[in-house]
């Protein structure tokens, strides 16, 4: 049936896939509909003959590399995913990047909590910076007390996992003033006001905040933009211990106001 995301492969005469005719919208939005082709077909190699947009290419080309992605961190796939043929107005290191880069978002979300924790998020960010020249830092542990970051500190310091600031500093000093922040709760167990079991569960993903802030920092310095850039990642684990901050607490913040949890 002719309906968005369908499709119907096309036999040779040998009983080979000849062709493939896929339905797509006719929105903008396409070329999700093309691209997610890659998730569907068998493993061959493929070309878009007719049917997208000139303005279209790139995102067709993107769409069909995230509809490749696969979590294989702690378990290896066998899924072996079609590949395609470029059109020639793309710039394939371009797309390489943007590919990469949102595999890398994908993977720091989707990693459980005992393995990326605050310290393996600087990690990551030491990683980008150093890769496009950028400045970094970080700021753990008591030095957020004795720097002024008291409610970072507050958060994680229940955690064997120190709690930390990490800074990206990126571009010229004259460019357009950018900054990114990105939450990085590693877990977030809800403190001594513990979640249910059903809230519980996805807490890993608490940081994508971070992961989001890094991925678009990561493309902004990939197309040189003319900006000053400046990211800040507060990363820390909300654990549970004797000394973890109470529900109706109250915490002095940096400019002086006071919050109360």
């Amino acid at each position: 049936k002719a309906k968005s995301g369908s499709y119907c492969k096309v036999p040779t005469k040998e009983g080979k896939i000849g062709e493939v005719i896929s339905i797509v919208s006719d929105d903008d939005n396409c070329f999700w509909d093309a691209g997610a082709l890659a998730s569907k077909l068998p493993q061959a190699n493929y070309e878009f003959r007719r049917g997208v947009k000139a303005e279209h290419e790139f995102l067709t080309a993107l769409a069909w590399g995230l509809a490749s992605y696969k979590f294989t961190a702690f378990k290896k796939s066998s899924v072996n995913f079609p590949s395609l043929k470029l059109h020639e107005s793309i710039d394939s290191n371009s797309l390489k990047e943007f590919v990469n880069t949102i595999y890398q978002v994908r993977n720091l979300i989707n990693l459980p909590a005992n393995a990326l924790g605050p310290e393996n998020i600087a990690q990551e960010v030491a990683a980008v910076a150093q890769l496009y020249k950028a400045s970094f830092k970080q700021t753990i542990g008591a030095d957020l007390l004795t720097q002024n970051f008291p409610a970072i500190h507050t958060v994680g310091r229940a955690s064997v996992r120190e709690p930390r600031l990490i800074e990206l500093a990126w571009g010229p000093d004259d460019g357009f003033k950018l900054a990114l922040v990105g939450k990085g709760v590693c877990f977030d167990s809800g403190g001594l006001d513990i979640k249910p079991a059903a809230g519980m569960r996805d807490m890993k993903k608490d940081m994508g905040g971070a992961a989001n802030a890094l991925g678009l920092a990561r493309m902004i310095m990939q197309a040189k933009l003319n900006v000053r850039l400046r990211v800040l990642i507060p990363a820390v684990e909300n654990a549970i211990t004797s000394n973890a901050f109470r529900p109706g607490d109250v915490i002095t913040m940096q400019g002086g106001k006071t919050v109360e949890v």
